[in-house]
């Protein structure tokens, strides 16, 4: 049988790790290409169109900011600013559909990709009034971490969350040389194993919160309080 689906999915990893094999030995610049490959061999080419991707600070309407985040899509119809500097932008926290925090190695970078996790996770989609309830998933934006090597095993991984507090987990974790993906929603997670079936699984999870949240509409009238 000639699955085209899943030889699909198998050409996108094979591309993404071809593309970052690529540019490893160009130091200088392997932040920006692991980036632009994730953006343009991944991203680009499976989410609709009217999904916009970039890179720069989040600010919410408390004025909390992030450094500096990898890559970012912006919900539909969403409002950001731009920064003279490059393509950076300055995003509102209601507008970002998802955040990535992109490595080229989880296995040494883990500390620096949970520390920027933490950073996004920081900051709140909307204002709560006094006594007002709201889950994690709808005030907080969906976070991911990519790597494109690092831990080859799940197991691993969740050894590794263990030592974290699950509200600093982020949604799913892709290391894309060793076929693994890990999502993570309400405490649970589940498990993807193998090269098509880790990209599948990622961009499943990715477009669940994407699709749950592409209707939200920036309250602009928020963020004039900080303008005082």
């Amino acid at each position: 049988m000639n699955n085209l689906f899943k030889r699909k999915l198998e050409n996108i990893h094979s591309k993404m790790l071809e593309c970052h094999r690529d540019s490893e030995k160009y130091s200088s610049s392997i932040i920006g290409d692991e980036r632009e490959i994730f953006q343009t061999n991944l991203l680009s080419k499976i989410l609709p169109s009217n999904f916009r991707f970039g890179s720069g600070t989040i600010t919410d309407a408390k004025g909390i900011e992030t450094g500096q985040i990898d890559t970012i899509i912006e919900l539909p119809f969403s409002l950001s600013f731009p920064i003279s500097t490059g393509n950076n932008r300055l995003y509102l926290a209601d507008s970002v559909g998802a955040a990535f925090e992109i490595k080229s190695n989880l296995y040494n970078q883990w500390d620096e990709a949970i520390k920027k996790i933490k950073e996004i996770q920081k900051l709140n989609r909307y204002n709560l009034e006094d006594n007002e309830m709201a889950l994690l998933d709808d005030l907080k934006i969906p976070t991911f971490i990519i790597s494109y090597k690092g831990f080859k095993n799940i197991d691993t991984i969740i050894e590794k969350l263990g030592e974290i507090e699950s509200r600093y987990w982020p949604n799913g974790i892709l290391i894309i040389e060793s076929g693994i993906f890990l999502g993570l929603k309400n405490n649970t997670h589940y498990e993807c194993v193998g090269n098509s079936s880790s990209i599948l699984g990622f961009v499943s999870h990715l477009y669940t919160f994407l699709n749950r949240y592409s209707k939200n509409i920036v309250d602009l009238n928020q963020y004039s309080r900080l303008l005082k």
